[in-house]
């Protein structure tokens, strides 16, 4: 839960060392709570999209883990509730749904940090027509190294069980860009903390999405 000024400051370091970026991904628990309207006019601003991590209300004390999707006009326009909440852990209610998001470059399955593990989440989103899997982790440095290496096994296999691209960002441990067939095309290293990774991966015959 890093403070609005910090992740103000982060979005405008990289726009400006990476011009050509259509789409920012933070990481889950990135936000506390809803996007802030300020977080929203910057997506306006500066003509961005962006994903990212926090927590949408429900009903009572509880909450969803959510991945919130603000496109270019400062509007959330889609969002994605963590499907298996940590066992013992203090991570929200389970989804009551998977959608995907119709994107401006195709159809994008978001699951969020573990849910990359279950077969049972990524299943449903590559069968709903997934071109790409978007995944906010929220990976905790002191859970170590080793903890780290295997987690982020998980993106190559998963991309190469599929044959569809995997962005997967952590909060710290290891971010990934991994394309089709589960060739990592860039990474993060252990402990990552502030580390910033991007490329440009193709969605089927849409037009390539940054």
């Amino acid at each position: 839960f890093p403070p609005a000024s910090q992740i103000k400051q982060a979005l405008d370091e990289i726009i400006v060392t990476r011009t050509n970026v259509d789409l920012i991904v933070l990481s889950e628990y990135t936000l506390d709570g809803e996007p802030t309207e300020q977080l929203k006019n910057w997506c306006r601003d500066n003509r961005k999209f962006l994903i990212v991590g926090g927590k949408d209300s429900s009903p009572d004390t509880n909450y969803y883990n959510t991945a919130f999707v603000i496109s270019t006009n400062g509007e959330v326009v889609f969002k994605q509730v963590k499907s298996v909440p940590i066992q013992f852990f203090k991570d929200g209610l389970p989804a009551p749904e998977q959608k995907l998001w119709d994107s401006p470059w195709g159809k994008i399955g978001i699951c969020i940090c573990y849910d990359l593990c279950y077969t049972r989440v990524t299943d449903e989103l590559v069968r709903q027509g997934a071109q790409m899997l978007i995944v906010p982790t929220m990976d905790v440095a002191d859970w170590g190294r080793h903890q780290h290496e295997l987690h982020a096994r998980v993106a190559s296999v998963r991309a190469a069980e599929y044959g569809i691209p995997i962005f997967r960002l952590a909060s710290s441990g290891i971010s990934q860009l991994v394309v089709a067939h589960g060739r990592v095309l860039a990474t993060a290293p252990f402990p990552g903390e502030g580390a910033v990774i991007g490329g440009q991966v193709s969605l089927g015959s849409r037009r390539a999405l940054r």
